[in-house]
């Protein structure tokens, strides 16, 4: 195993959920950060990239509106950071794509992320992706999601509530991402980023929800139409096509990879 050298971290998506995150868990282990922003990339200006060795890049949208579309958000953006490591040398690509992503994907969302993924590959950069499912932790897309409804003292459980989760811990997440900037092991590997515990979406609201909040069961036919005609529903219609996908895998491979044990999660509360 080689070791790879670490100058600077260019970090797309720096002020979201996992940027904000990684930016400070590398900051406690002395690694400096390049922050990129939604705005850099709308005016297609950029902050100097010299001396970065690597490319964390988190930037992107999980659901359209008329202002944000999957071609540009995720795909147009992503030829873009190809474009800058290749303008500044940095050799190393670290992308956050999706659980359940693939050639056979039907899911606008997953598409896009399947194209930018092949994008990465053929770009002749050393890349990892990694595929999460949903990364949990305080202020996560996710969490916000139930508290807003937990206010309403309400919780909406789309179709049977059956499918299964296997969320991971934002610090298990830092973590493996840092292992992947020393280590040369992780190269032009497509990695699963989950948590160990598989549990159902009812069983984890159930957990994570006090007894005087109500959960209430919504025909899923019926979720996806709020979905397309209400903004204020709960769920859209991608958020409804990944939760019910039943996307799972194998923790192991990159546990054995980053040689410490993941979290088990088992509620929103982690």
């Amino acid at each position: 195993m080689s070791v790879k050298m670490i100058n600077h971290v260019a970090i797309s998506g720096a002020k979201g959920f996992v940027g904000k995150n990684l930016r400070n868990f590398l900051s406690k282990n002395k690694i400096r950060t390049i922050s990129i922003s939604r705005n850099h990339f709308k005016k297609n200006q950029f902050p100097s990239l010299n001396n970065t060795s690597h490319f964390v890049h988190l930037a992107g949208i999980g659901s359209e509106s008329i202002d944000q579309k999957f071609e540009k958000a995720n795909i147009e953006t992503t030829k873009i950071v190809i474009n800058l490591c290749k303008q500044n040398n940095i050799k190393n690509i670290i992308y956050l794509s999706g659980l359940g992503v693939s050639k056979k994907s039907r899911s606008s969302y997953f598409i896009s992320k399947f194209n930018a993924e092949q994008l990465i590959k053929k770009s002749g950069l050393q890349y990892t992706i990694f595929r999460p499912s949903y990364i949990l932790g305080v202020d996560d897309y996710l969490t916000k999601n139930i508290s807003k409804q937990i206010l309403k003292k309400q919780v909406l459980i789309p179709g049977s509530g059956k499918f299964i989760l296997q969320p991971i811990s934002i610090d298990d997440v830092c973590l493996c991402i840092n292992n992947t900037l020393h280590s040369s092991k992780f190269s032009n590997k497509t990695l699963d980023l989950i948590g160990p515990k598989k549990l159902s979406f009812q069983k984890l609201i159930k957990k994570s929800v006090s007894s005087e909040i109500k959960i209430k069961k919504i025909d899923l036919e019926l979720a996806y139409k709020k979905a397309l005609t209400d903004i204020n529903f709960e769920y859209g219609v991608e958020d409804l096509n990944i939760l019910i996908g039943n996307y799972v895998g194998n923790h192991k491979k990159l546990q054995n990879l980053c040689n410490f044990k993941f979290k088990k999660i088992e509620s929103l509360n982690t």
